[in-house]
């Protein structure tokens, strides 16, 4: 029997009975599981000359002339210092005879940092999502409780690195789109340098069907994310293959494909409301944000000296310091936004509940468990 009330209820019971999953929550909304995130001129007014027929490593040259006044003499000496390196060591990754090459190299650096950052966050991910499943399970089965160390346990081990494996073979079909649009453009790019825009046609076409099959993939996912709430449980609670996963999600989804379509349309409308109320919670959080920017500074700071420090040793000065100052933000703003990110997860868990009680019913032929009650008891809901 579909007793969507009956779920919500007893998603909104966990939430508040079981503080230690908050942690688990939290630490799997940081990892980013939440579902809640030409030609040349005399120098014009920009200050660049470009001159087609001298040294490829002299075409661009910023004169510092503004208007006629040498503003670079008013400039701070940081300022002076960064843009003698943006015209020494950036320009020239542009110039004609260059700019394919730094495209390309670009595309592979951010590629290997883009992999090197989701390997290091499914570290973290993929346990807690494990963790938070399994955990929400016992809780519903007998009501009990565990402590993040054993928590934790339960989400180390292989069930994790097959959902790992899940995702990857989910994501595979966009990734390829995404790949496929990256190459074509650099190979335009190329002709579009060497002055041949007899690609330019086949280019358009790229980005026509490039757009097509983003929008079918977005919509085959909406159906495969649906599939994937119970391929995952099957993993993590059922201790299921990979193989075995597909399969027994699939079955799942399919003898009770009402309920699931409900319950994803319900879940719909309940993230739109959240989506609202956590806009109104960010105006309210902002003080407490604010006063989050001292310990955001401390904390940033270490990680941004490391990284200043390593890159100082391959590079120059002023891009150790920016390097630096991007790691160092990158933790300022996860520690400042911490508040809200608490909040949001607090959504994911109570989301993670839902579904595991869906699972356990599906699996036990729409009978609903019965949890346990406690001395502790959560506010009501809001009518």
């Amino acid at each position: 029997m579909f007793d969507i009330g009956k779920k919500i209820s007893r998603a909104w019971y966990t939430v508040w009975n079981y503080k230690v999953l908050w942690i688990f929550a939290f630490l799997l909304a940081l990892a980013g599981g939440s579902t809640i995130n030409g030609g040349g001129g005399g120098g014009g007014g920009t200050g660049y000359d470009f001159n087609s027929n001298s040294n490829p490593s002299d075409r661009f040259h910023w004169d510092r002339n503004f208007g006629g006044n040498e503003f670079i003499n008013d400039m701070p000496s940081w300022m002076q210092d960064s843009a003698t390196w943006f015209e020494n060591d950036v320009m020239p990754l542009f110039t004609p005879d260059r700019v394919v090459g730094t495209i390309i190299w670009t595309i592979v650096i951010l590629f290997a940092i883009g992999l090197i950052t989701s390997l290091l966050l499914a570290l973290v991910r993929y346990p807690t999502e494990t963790s938070l499943m399994r955990m929400v399970d016992e809780y519903e089965a007998d009501g009990s409780k565990k402590k993040f160390k054993q928590g934790w346990a339960l989400g180390w081990n292989i069930r994790a690195f097959r959902i790992w494996v899940i995702d990857l073979i989910i994501g595979a079909p966009g990734l390829l789109i995404a790949l496929s649009f990256a190459i074509g453009g650099a190979i335009f790019a190329f002709n579009a340098v060497n002055g041949d825009f007899s690609f330019a046609p086949g280019m358009i076409g790229l980005i026509i069907l490039a757009g097509f099959l983003l929008l079918l993939l977005a919509i085959v996912m909406i159906f495969v994310g649906l599939w994937r709430q119970f391929i995952v449980r099957a993993i993590a609670i059922d201790d299921a293959s990979i193989g075995e996963g597909f399969k027994r999600g699939w079955a799942l989804m399919a003898h009770n494909f009402k309920n699931a379509i409900l319950t994803w349309l319900v879940m719909l409308g309940l993230r739109i409301g959240f989506g609202i109320a956590f806009f109104v919670a960010l105006l309210v959080l902002i003080p407490v944000m604010v006063v989050m920017m001292i310990p955001g500074a401390i904390v940033g700071a270490i990680p941004g000296a490391i990284a200043f420090g390593i890159t100082s040793i391959f590079s120059s000065g002023l891009a150790a310091w920016i390097v630096g100052g991007i790691v160092a933000l990158i933790f300022f703003f996860t520690v400042v936004g911490s508040p809200a990110t608490l909040v949001g997860s607090w959504f994911d868990l109570f989301s993670s509940s839902i579904w595991t009680q869906t699972y356990r019913e599906m699996k036990a032929g729409n009978v609903p468990p019965v949890l346990q009650t406690s001395e502790v008891v959560p506010p009501p809901l809001a009518e």
